[in-house]
């Protein structure tokens, strides 16, 4: 079998993470558990998926928070359906990522297929902007997700703009029951929760998610990792009996919810400060990055594994947010291009051949970032170099295979992709 073959063979493996979790408790699954729809309070009923949703049964009125991804949205209603057929009053969207809102047509018209009429969507005001922004970068947005989750989803663009916007908080009652709907911030800059007083039952959206908080995602614009402690500590206060996340199991008891967020805003808080104290230190990224060191209890925390969110991307995102995206090397504010640096160092080496010999040897010495940096250096420099392709290819084959978080395992399968593409290149060169 050739390397090409191999490496095709790791990529054909690969599959949506989501669910995938034999042999795992609800808790080790975490970010990617999906089971089946729990009834996890007297007529409350949540429903499990790529990102889930939460159906509240009022008297003879439904309110439903998040509306699933557009795909996914078909099934969820119909399992929402066995149970019950009343109409939908309201949809509460916790914010504008695609998982969560772009399934709401999908219940807009289940409602109205049934002679109801066009339920109320309500979202914060910032879901609007956040919809149109979709729109403008809609190829940069699917090839994003692309890289991230490893999975064409070959999406249909059925968004809905919210009917009723509001800015701080609102207050929303579907007959007997009340529901205080509150921004949140952090997630996305149009995040908020819900919170049913009368069941003590919190919808928290991605505010936590069973995972170190996706709030520096290195593919994604700013998040507010302040802003998200902040809404934590404020949920945290309101005494549920059940926390409803948009990721990973519910959780239950009002004292392990209590503690959970408190531990997920704690662990943003710790980070904030750290970057914050290196910026008034004049400290620049890469020594704000090296120095962050987190209490170990927050570092095992089962709610809070690295498997979507990393501190690393956190404290990336927060230093990008105050003070931009200069790293501190002045030789990097208009450096010159890449391959031409990769030139350079190749050919200080002396040529590829050093290179290829080192890259193995940093390989068995363990020590894989500088690795794929010369790696990467190699083939930017000779670009036609199949066995330079090669070493690359099975170098990041070798630490996906070993990456725990998700994105920047996808990072390292796209450089897989990339390697596959130049050998088959190559190959069409020889044969032509």
């Amino acid at each position: 079998m050739t390397i090409k073959d191999r490496l095709n063979d790791h990529l054909n493996s690969i599959v949506l993470q989501y669910g995938q979790h034999q042999g795992l408790t609800k808790e080790e699954a975490a970010y990617f558990y999906i089971g089946p729809h729990e009834e996890v309070a007297p007529g409350v009923w949540h429903f499990y998926s790529l990102a889930h949703s939460i159906t509240f049964i009022c008297e003879d009125r439904l309110m439903q928070v998040d509306a699933n991804i557009g795909f996914k949205a078909p099934e969820v209603i119909e399992q929402m359906r066995k149970i019950t057929k009343l109409p939908i009053d309201s949809i509460a969207i916790t914010h504008g990522h695609i998982d969560h809102c772009l399934g709401t047509w999908h219940y807009v018209r289940d409602n109205l297929d049934r002679g109801f009429g066009h339920p109320k969507v309500i979202a914060h005001k910032n879901l609007r902007d956040r919809i149109d922004k979709n729109k403008m970068m809609e190829g940069h947005r699917s090839g994003t997700d692309k890289k991230q989750f490893q999975f064409d989803m070959k999406l249909k663009e059925e968004f809905v703009y919210a009917n009723v916007e509001f800015m701080d908080r609102l207050e929303v009652t579907v007959k007997d029951q009340s529901f205080l709907i509150v921004y949140g911030n952090g997630h996305t800059e149009d995040s908020i929760w819900v919170y049913n007083p009368e069941r003590k039952v919190l919808c928290c959206g991605d505010l936590f998610q069973w995972t170190a908080p996706n709030v520096g995602n290195p593919y994604k614009m700013q998040r507010f990792a302040l802003e998200n402690a902040q809404a934590l500590e404020e949920m945290a206060v309101q005494g549920a009996d059940v926390l409803c996340p948009g990721h990973g199991p519910v959780i239950y008891g009002k004292e392990e919810i209590k503690t959970c967020l408190l531990t997920s805003a704690r662990y943003l808080r710790t980070i904030q400060d750290h970057v914050v104290a290196c910026l008034n230190k004049g400290m620049i990224l890469e020594e704000t990055v090296n120095t962050l060191e987190m209490p170990e209890d927050l570092l095992n925390s089962k709610w809070l594994p690295p498997l979507y969110g990393h501190p690393t991307f956190i404290a990336k995102g927060i230093f990008k947010r105050y003070a931009g995206y200069y790293s501190g090397r002045p030789a990097e504010l208009f450096p010159p291009d890449y391959a031409d640096i990769a030139k350079e160092m190749v050919a200080l080496a002396g040529g590829s051949a050093p290179i290829l010999e080192r890259v193995h040897h940093l390989m068995e010495k363990g020590q894989v970032e500088l690795a794929c940096q010369l790696s990467e250096w190699l083939i930017e420099s000779d670009p036609d170099n199949q066995e330079a392709w090669e070493q690359y290819g099975m170098l990041f084959k070798e630490r996906a295979e070993k990456e725990f978080n998700m994105q920047a395992r996808g990072t390292w399968n796209q450089a897989v992709r990339r390697a596959v593409s130049n050998l088959e290149r190559l190959e069409a060169q020889a044969t032509a």
